[in-house]
């Protein structure tokens, strides 16, 4: 696949997350949950910037300048990441939030791989290793995700009445 079109693929999935974090942010009720998609939303959004400097440098001829990337957040408090504890006795009919979390984690996790797949197409080594530190920070936001699913999911499906199966 050409760089071009991968570039843009990117660009896109950071607009697709941001968008989705932010109806995220907008819809749940729990203050840390909302915190911290709009904290996802705004990351996904500087990734899109970045890539569209990117681009334009790219298509311009210009030698590539993305500066320095800043370290990714972790967001750690006990076992949940992103929600508080208490949202977890209130799971019944939170099909929204356990939604976002698991597309979140789709779109992360194709992130990561196209992010590596740009890695690998470029011999600009600024490129490379600023595609492959993203590759990385689309990880870590995909481990949050699904380490927040595994503190949920024995609980959702007991209170949503999933384990009749």
């Amino acid at each position: 696949m050409h760089f071009k079109k991968i570039l843009k693929e990117a660009m896109q999935g950071e607009l697709e997350g941001r968008e989705l974090y932010s109806i995220a942010a907008e819809k749940v009720t729990d203050q840390k949950a909302k915190q911290v998609f709009e904290h996802l939303s705004q990351e996904e959004y500087s990734h899109y910037k970045m890539l569209q400097k990117i681009a334009e440098e790219y298509s311009g001829g210009k030698s590539v300048n993305i500066g320095t990337p800043s370290k990714p957040e972790t967001f750690e408090d006990a076992e949940s990441p992103i929600f508080t504890r208490e949202f977890k006795d209130f799971l019944k009919d939170k099909h929204f939030e356990m939604s976002a979390l698991r597309i979140g984690m789709k779109l992360e996790l194709e992130s990561s791989k196209k992010y590596k797949e740009m890695a690998a197409l470029t011999d600009d080594k600024i490129l490379k290793d600023f595609f492959l530190y993203l590759s990385q920070w689309e990880e870590g936001h995909y481990q949050m995700l699904n380490k927040q699913v595994g503190f949920f999911q024995e609980s959702y499906e007991t209170q949503n009445s999933l384990y009749r199966f």
